[in-house]
């Protein structure tokens, strides 16, 4: 191993080990918003129940969140440097990846009660934001066009190609949900965790034509 290819590695080591940080700052913030009842006059049960929309969006954007750390790193197994455009690339992500305990609050507030709707959007319109820094960081990652290559596997290797077909309709996945949040808050935060189950998926390899 030369020294230039160690100095690459450390680099990209580096990142990535921000970006961790990031994640688990960004996890561990959604249970914030889990409050303890307090007592009053219902029955405790009757209170935690009261509280299913705090539930129900923090687990879909924990699930979120931990299987989006599950793909950056899956990414980042076959980056081995980095340059100036993928630090820029990677920190819009980590942009997204940091804001996503406030629409999740806003959607454990408002879910339904007045308001569902736009607090839905805010929600999904987050993920089709994180969705589409997830594609450009890897489509410019794994581009023919960088020169050297920052991947350390050849840019039409199986394992590109997989994550390619795996990634191609991401974007277009989450603007469906977007667009359902003006039918049903519900219904579109049950879409966003069917969408991270897939993405939990290791891409299958594709045969090249």
């Amino acid at each position: 191993m030369t020294s230039g290819t160690a100095s690459e590695l450390r680099e990209s080591a580096r990142l990535e080990a921000f970006s961790d940080g990031v994640f688990a700052i960004a996890i561990t913030l959604l249970i914030l918003e889990l409050k303890v009842p307090h007592p009053g006059g219902e029955s405790l049960g009757t209170r935690l129940a009261g509280e299913w929309p705090s539930y129900a969006a923090y687990l879909t954007s924990f699930a979120t969140i931990g299987i989006m750390w599950l793909n950056h790193h899956r990414l980042f197994h076959l980056i081995r440097r980095v340059d100036h455009s993928l630090l820029v690339l990677n920190g819009l992500l980590l942009l997204g990846i940091s804001i996503v305990p406030f629409p999740t609050a806003l959607m454990a507030a408002y879910l339904g009660a007045p308001g569902e709707t736009l607090a839905a959007l805010v929600y999904s319109g987050t993920y089709v934001y994180i969705a589409i820094a997830f594609n450009w960081l890897w489509r410019y990652a794994s581009s023919p066009k960088r020169s050297p290559s920052l991947l350390h596997v050849p840019h039409d290797s199986l394992e590109v190609l997989a994550i390619h077909a795996q990634y191609r309709f991401g974007p277009l996945f989450y603007v469906a949900s977007f667009l359902l949040s003006w039918w049903s808050a519900g219904a579109a935060m049950a879409l966003n965790m069917a969408f991270a189950l897939f993405f939990a998926i290791p891409p299958r390899k594709v045969t090249k034509i």
